[in-house]
């Protein structure tokens, strides 16, 4: 987790200096995805793509909530919503793959890094 949160620091610290938010996500090595209010990803970067096995324009079609396994429309309102009124996460995120494939990966996320925006950023697969 620790590469995940010091990429996260390290980007909160870039568009601080006023560095954009979209190089600050294509210089990154971690996968980093990007979503809006609702849940809907709006930025994301090369390695979110080999993470999740989607390309970038096809992750900025889905939501959160479409790379997480199990998950109702209801729970989704509901996780996302605490999310946003933590303000920041970290630990173990379980997703989807393109393929199929249930991942697990560390994660640390940050709501408002650019206001409506929430930045979480990933990193290689761990084993469940």
């Amino acid at each position: 987790m620790t590469n995940a949160r010091a990429q996260l620091d390290a980007l909160i610290a870039g568009v601080n200096d006023g560095r954009s938010l979209q190089e600050l996500i294509d210089a990154s090595p971690l996968a980093i995805l990007v979503a809006n209010d609702t849940g809907s990803f709006v930025m994301t970067n090369d390695a979110a793509s080999g993470l999740t096995g989607y390309s970038t324009s096809e992750l900025l079609k889905l939501s959160v909530w479409q790379l997480t396994p199990d998950v109702h429309e209801r729970e989704a309102e509901t996780l996302w919503r605490a999310f946003r009124q933590q303000a920041e996460q970290s630990g173990t995120y379980k997703l989807v793959r393109k393929d199929g494939r249930t991942i697990v990966a560390l994660y640390a996320a940050k709501t408002n890094v650019v206001r409506g925006l929430h930045v979480s950023v990933l990193s290689e697969p761990v084993e469940p």
